[in-house]
């Protein structure tokens, strides 16, 4: 099976299929959700945010597990800890902050891939530096509102 594999039958071996799905992902109709997970069309596509809603809806996985199988990794489901009230905002905004952090290395690497810097490159990773100045605010700023007196 494949990641579009994965989304065709995540969606069609739900009880009602596209029908029961389309409207609770917000899409208009189960014809255009089925275009959506129609591995053979190529004008109409599943967003990575409407995958993770039809994971959440249907519990399937699938998507997930091709996606890791694709990339050579894995997931696993976290222990459900009552006492540790994850706050995943927080959570989500430190993830963030390594994933600018790859975007910046990613940059810098094809930027020195010629042994110089132009005008464009430099601004290109001015962009991504603010970018991560913004996600390391936000951050202090969470951090900040989570500690207790």
């Amino acid at each position: 099976m494949n990641i579009l594999d994965a989304a065709y039958h995540t969606v069609h071996d739900f009880l009602g299929g596209a029908s029961a799905l389309a409207s609770r992902l917000g899409i208009k109709s189960p014809a255009v959700l089925n275009s959506k997970v129609n591995p053979n069309t190529h004008t109409h596509h599943i967003t990575l945010l409407e995958a993770v809603k039809l994971m959440e809806i249907t519990g399937d996985y699938r998507i997930l597990q091709e996606m890791c199988a694709r990339l050579g990794k894995v997931a696993i489901d976290l222990p459900d800890i009552p006492e540790s009230q994850r706050d995943t905002s927080l959570m989500d905004t430190f993830l963030c902050i390594g994933i600018k952090k790859g975007d910046i290395s990613a940059l810098f690497k094809e930027m020195m891939a010629d042994g110089r810097i132009t005008q464009g490159e430099a601004l290109d990773m001015a962009r991504v530096i603010h970018e991560m100045h913004k996600a390391l605010s936000e951050l202090n700023q969470q951090v900040q509102s989570c500690v207790h007196p």
